[in-house]
């Protein structure tokens, strides 16, 4: 029996070992709001590993190891940037000189806030993914434990390219006198309101609008939680 044990000790160990090459850590999840991540007594399939440098911070997701998360320190706030979706040109037969359509995401966060600024770009091929007059359906997305804000914004709103992070916290500070319309309207800028509730791992969703409170939909969450999805909320919205 002691045998056993010792065996399976050392498999433990090894297992251990190959989760935290490199200097990364094995956690049940990451927190993307406090930026840490988040440990449990058992850690389940999937979780994350996380490695900490002096002004970056990695993640890799143990149901995604391709893709890997990167947060760097700007000083007044953590930036992140991804490529969430890759979608070619409709095929109709016509010919197009932009022949790919990207939607990006940057994320800003601070003071316990994701701020997420999510674009299409359309591009050729192989090209680099960059910010230009190609960008279209813009919105900005605020999110905190409790709640998120959608501001969907002109596509000419955000001038600063290189960065954006001042523009945006201003449409998020005054949000109420810049986006006069409540969603959904046809006619830009508009805003809307959601709450989240977390019971257990069911996260529900409801818009505010005004005094009224209206449920929008429910989401059985794995042992990530929302550190799951490929952008925050992205699952119904």
């Amino acid at each position: 029996m002691k045998i056993y044990t010792v065996i399976i000790l050392l498999l433990f160990n090894i297992s251990c070992q190959m989760e935290n090459n490199k200097e990364y850590t094995k956690y049940q999840t990451f927190d993307e709001y406090k930026l840490m991540g988040v440990r449990r007594f058992i850690i389940r399939e999937p979780y994350v590993l996380v490695k900490k440098e002096l002004d970056t911070i990695f993640v890799i997701k143990s149901n995604d190891r391709n893709k890997l998360i990167k947060y760097i320190n700007r000083g007044a706030y953590w930036y992140s940037k991804s490529i969430i979706e890759v979608e070619p040109p409709p095929d109709d037969g016509e010919q197009y000189l932009l022949d790919m359509t990207s939607t990006v995401c940057e994320k800003f966060i601070y003071n316990d806030t994701v701020i997420e600024y999510k674009y299409q770009y359309r591009h050729l091929s192989g090209d680099s993914i960059d910010r230009s007059n190609r960008r279209s359906n813009s919105d900005i997305l605020v999110h905190t434990k409790k709640d998120c804000i959608i501001l969907s914004i002109q596509d000419d709103d955000i001038k600063n390219y290189d960065d954006p992070f001042n523009e945006i916290k201003e449409f998020v500070l005054n949000y109420k006198e810049i986006f006069p319309l409540y969603s959904p309207e046809i006619q830009l800028p508009w805003y809307s309101i959601f709450e989240k509730h977390i019971d257990g791992n069911i996260l529900s969703i409801y818009e505010i609008d005004g005094g009224n409170k209206k449920f929008v939909s429910s989401k059985k969450m794995n042992s990530l939680g929302e550190f799951d999805n490929e952008g925050t909320l992205a699952w119904w919205w």
